[in-house]
């Protein structure tokens, strides 16, 4: 069997402005043009950006962002984001160095250190509040050790607290400056964004989208209150006869009200009194009304319905599986956001504190499911080089009949097992046939050939 040989491919060609003569790319290659300062979707641009959120300008009014607390405060919603929360920060941690250097290695224990002091998952999940509002804001308070610089506290804050200007810096709104903010020191806080589009630095988090769902099913339990109300007792209805005086009838229907908790009342003579019971057709309910919007938060909020609720028609394991692979996948994204802001964040600042040049690390969470499928992956590559072993040496040791060495590598080049190896293990083989007797079986071995036939066949195919 002949030998793969590696695909060639022609080297890419550099763009005629970047080939060895040019030192330098033009000006409008080394800059953004799409700038801010030109940018028409970001609306009322002064020197602090606003939010590009459509539901928080048309809804928010002076709220601001306070109007996606109140999502947190349904049953349901609330349990969706802590539930997606919780998916990221119930994963282990680790600390993987920049780079092979001895200085990078130090700088990963060091960092690796100074988050084990911190509550880092109560971090990260203050952190995580940037899915439902876009981002986050945390403050580092910052101490001497020795000969360190080590973070002591991260503690987090109200987004209503913060602006940003144009060039994406964080800015305090205070007393002094409630509209354009105090412009804030380096390494000290840490922003955290999920949905950033275009140049607005405010993200785009769930509460854009949540707000509608929760609001309409908030609704739908004022009616249903209401209607239980209905149904609970039947309405009174009194009928006066002609001539009673407004005072009278106000008297009566005060009277008529207090019938749903009296055992007795009294009513003029003349009066009639009757009972209307509300009554209603259809399947419809408002708790399907509700159900419905129960679901549009789970699928928003974690991507299924089948780990946080069993529909009427139930459901299949495997379908249960499938849901937990979306969440599982969603908390992956989640730890993939927060490892790169923490990696442009309180991990470069640990190490232009402590070790400056040495590559910076990341904190990573692990993902339980590639763990697993990366020890089976193990696991079976292990098992077929062990088979591969065992061919190999059945093989050298069938190759042992041949004297010829030429013979004997011919032979042992044939089977696809040998083609990964290189000229100079198959020359180790072909030295070291010798030392291996040729396997003992009782049943005819496949590898086993008559050395001259082997011979006059690799004539045959010569000629």
């Amino acid at each position: 069997m002949s030998r793969k040989k590696p695909k060639h491919r022609p080297p890419a060609r550099s763009a005629a402005f970047a080939d060895a003569g040019r030192k330098n790319l033009p000006a409008d290659q080394r800059q953004l043009i799409a700038s801010v300062a030109n940018d028409i979707t970001i609306p009322f641009f002064s020197g602090v950006l606003q939010h590009a959120d459509e539901t928080l300008i048309a809804q928010g009014g002076g709220k601001g962002l306070a109007i996606y607390d109140e999502i947190e405060r349904d049953t349901h919603a609330g349990a969706m984001l802590d539930k997606r929360k919780n998916a990221l920060i119930s994963r282990d941690w680790e600390v993987v160095p920049g780079g092979d250097r001895p200085i990078d290695k130090e700088a990963a224990d060091l960092v690796d250190s100074m988050i084990e002091a911190l509550p880092f998952d109560q971090i990260c999940k203050d952190l995580a509040n940037a899915t439902l509002k876009g981002f986050a804001v945390a403050e580092i308070v910052w101490a001497r050790d020795g000969a360190l610089i080590k973070p002591v506290r991260i503690k987090a804050h109200d987004q209503r607290r913060f602006v940003f200007d144009r060039d994406w810096n964080l800015r305090l709104l205070t007393w002094s400056a409630l509209t354009e903010g105090e412009l804030l020191p380096q390494r000290k806080f840490i922003v955290h964004r999920v949905g950033v589009r275009g140049n607005n630095p405010y993200g785009l988090g769930l509460g854009s989208s949540l707000f509608w769902p929760v609001l309409f099913k908030r609704e739908g339990i004022t009616f249903w209150l209401h209607f239980m109300e209905k149904f609970a007792g039947p309405t009174v209805i009194g009928k006066t006869p002609y001539g009673m005086l407004t005072d009278e009838q106000t008297r009566l229907l005060n009277t008529l009200m207090d019938i749903r908790t009296s055992a007795a009342v009294t009513v003029p003579i003349g009066t009639d009194v009757s009972f209307l019971e509300a009554t209603r057709g259809g399947t419809v309910s408002y708790r399907e009304f509700c159900d419905y919007w129960d679901k549009q938060i789970s699928i928003r909020v974690t991507g299924e319905t089948l780990t946080s609720s069993v529909s009427a028609d139930g459901g299949s394991r495997a379908l249960g599986d499938v849901h937990q692979e979306q969440l599982d996948v969603i908390a992956d994204s989640d730890g993939d956001l927060q490892t790169d802001t923490l990696r442009d964040t309180l991990c470069q600042w640990i190490v232009d504190y402590n070790l400056p040049g040495a590559a910076v690390p990341a904190v990573r969470r692990l993902r339980p499911k590639n763990e697993k499928a990366a020890a089976e992956t193990r696991q079976a590559k292990a098992a077929a080089a062990k088979a591969a072993d065992e061919a190999i040496s059945a093989i050298v040791k069938q190759a042992a009949r041949f004297d010829d060495d030429q013979v004997a590598r011919e032979y042992i080049v044939s089977f696809d097992v040998t083609d990964g190896l290189s000229d100079k293990t198959i020359d180790a083989l072909v030295a070291a046939r010798h030392d291996l007797q040729p396997a003992q079986v009782e049943e005819p071995d496949p590898l086993a050939v008559d050395p001259a036939m082997f011979a006059a066949t690799r004539l045959k195919k010569k000629r």
